[in-house]
This record gives C-alpha cells, sequence and structure tokens, in this order.
C-alpha cells in the first residue's frame, strides 16, 4: 500500500498531537497465525495508540468499554464475533485480514502500521452499515405476550425448521401488511453486508455494502413464484410459523426457538455498524478479486 502524506496533527507527528486512540484489541486466538501475528504487531501499534482492553477468546463483553476504535485480526467470522461482543457499543472496526474470504476486512497485516502512520484518525473513511434487531414475542394467555429473547444480527436472520425435515408454513407481515405465507425450508432476511453470506449461497442478489435495505430469501421454496425481494431496512418484519416450531438462527450461530403463535419481528437497529475502508479500494475490485470471478478487465473479444 502506498504510503500518503503524514498529517501534522497526526499522533506522533511534528507539533502539537492530540491524545493517542483508544482501541479495542480483538482477534481469533484459535486461529493459525492469529496469535502470532498480535504479538508481532502489538509493540508497533501501542507506541500509536492506548489499549484500552484486549481479548482473543470472543467472548469478553466489549459493550461497556470507552474507545475510539475497534482493530480486529482474523477473518470475517472474527469481525462477525467482535460486533456481537461490541454489543450496543458500535464503534469503528479497523478489520485486519488474517482469514481466507474476508469482505469485511480492508487492511493485511503488514499495512496496519503504515495506515496508521499515513491517516489522521479523525479522518478515517467510515462506512456505516445496517445492524437488525430480531425480537422473539411469546404469547403469555389470550390478550398479552412478552419478550422472550432479542439478538442482533450483522448479516441475516434464518427462520428454519429441524427435525423432522418437512415442509415450513411461514407468514410474512411487512409494516403490518399481509404479504405471504412461504412453504419450503424457511425465510433469510438478509443486510447488504450479509447479500454476500448465506444470502448469496441460497441465490439471492449482491447488494452494494452500505445500502439501507434487506433481502427476504425463501429457502427451497415449494413455488416457483417466490423469488427474493429487496425492500428498505426502514421497515418492520414480522414472521409467524404456522404449522411447526422453528428456530431462528442470527448470524448462522445463536439460534431461538419459535413456537406457532410466536411472533418474530425484525428491524432495523437504533445503532449501525461502522467499518473503517480504504477509499482507494473499490467495491467491484473487492468483488472481482473475493469472489473470483472470471474474464479481463479492458479486453475486448470479438
Amino acid at each position: 500500500m502506498a504510503a500518503r502524506k503524514r498529517n501534522t496533527d497526526a499522533p506522533g507527528a511534528n507539533g502539537p498531537a492530540p491524545s493517542r486512540a483508544r482501541v479495542i484489541w480483538l482477534g481469533n486466538g484459535g486461529r493459525v497465525s492469529v496469535p502470532e501475528t498480535a504479538a508481532r504487531l502489538l509493540p508497533e501499534l501501542k507506541k500509536r495508540v492506548r489499549i484500552a482492553a484486549e481479548d482473543f477468546t470472543g467472548t469478553a463483553d466489549m459493550s461497556r468499554v470507552k474507545a475510539d476504535y475497534a482493530i480486529v485480526l482474523g477473518g470475517d467470522g472474527s469481525v462477525l464475533r467482535a460486533i456481537h461482543q461490541l454489543g450496543k457499543n458500535q464503534i469503528p472496526i479497523i478489520a485486519v485480514n488474517v482469514g481466507t474470504l474476508a469482505f469485511l476486512s480492508s487492511l493485511k497485516p503488514d499495512e496496519l502500521i503504515p495506515f496508521l502512520d499515513a491517516n489522521d484518525f479523525r479522518a478515517f473513511s467510515i462506512q456505516k452499515n445496517v445492524l437488525l434487531e430480531c425480537s422473539l414475542w411469546r404469547k403469555k394467555g389470550k390478550h398479552s405476550e412478552t419478550l422472550a429473547a432479542k439478538k442482533l444480527a450483522v448479516n441475516e436472520v434464518a427462520l428454519r425448521g429441524g427435525a423432522p425435515f418437512n415442509i415450513l408454513h411461514v407468514e410474512l407481515s411487512v409494516d403490518g401488511e399481509p404479504a405471504t405465507t412461504y412453504h419450503g425450508d424457511g425465510v433469510l432476511i438478509s443486510t447488504s453486508i450479509g447479500s454476500t453470506a448465506h444470502n448469496l449461497s441460497s441465490g439471492g442478489p449482491i447488494i452494494r455494502h452500505g445500502l439501507d435495505v434487506v433481502v427476504i430469501s425463501p429457502l427451497n421454496p415449494h413455488a416457483l413464484s417466490y423469488r427474493p425481494v429487496v425492500d428498505s431496512a426502514e421497515r418492520t418484519y414480522e414472521f409467524r410459523v404456522l404449522n411447526r416450531e422453528m428456530f431462528a438462527v442470527t448470524d448462522g450461530d445463536s439460534s431461538l426457538t419459535v413456537y406457532p403463535g410466536d411472533r418474530v419481528v425484525i428491524r432495523r437497529a437504533d445503532f449501525p455498524l461502522q467499518l473503517v475502508r480504504l477509499p482507494e479500494r473499490g467495491y467491484y475490485s473487492t468483488l472481482r478479486e473475493k469472489l473470483g470471478w472470471s474474464g479481463q478487465m479492458g479486453v475486448f473479444r470479438d
């Protein structure tokens, strides 16, 4: 990565320097090479920032830690865990790729320190993305219900069944208006960030990161007329299972058991996911690299 001229107000430059940024240092300590990479980078990192907290187990609660940024080492799974660790404390994330696919990462390990040196922390390019809030409402008597659980979703919420593996009947309403009843293996509601995850493998469209939309994709529908739908993230999506229990799975990890009569309500969270991006790395170049799109740019064949 070509180094840019260092800002004179950046930490360590000549002249009066602002207080060093406080960061949360996170990563997947179980992934090969992450502990080694973290140990190599940490001495230089400490010269430039203050470490407010660190965790390489993926389990520590970071929702109350006061910091300016989170630096995450690992692949997309590590970034997902870090986002859930931060909870409502969604400070900007600098994702460093020590993984494979890594749609959420902008930097390679050897680029982190030059990037911090060449940029003013106050002028990072930050992309804001929709996060989803999944709430499970359960009947409590004839005329009342209670909030049974609430989960944060970065990529998607998958509504699907377990054994026995017969067809689910899932009813969808949008802003209180009945939409349809899906018959199949379930339904997926994804963010733009999640459009290149489970949604992509289920035949859904790729959505540019940062767009305030969601994708509703039926999973193995029992009708040819069912197709993915793109709609606004500002709407409220309500699902009910009609014939048997199912599971609401957030980001492929945490699942909630949903019984007939329960409501699964999905809406935009009150806070966004914030990712620090490199402005010189374009969206389509990322897609070409990560998805292995074939073809040569600028080559015309008769």
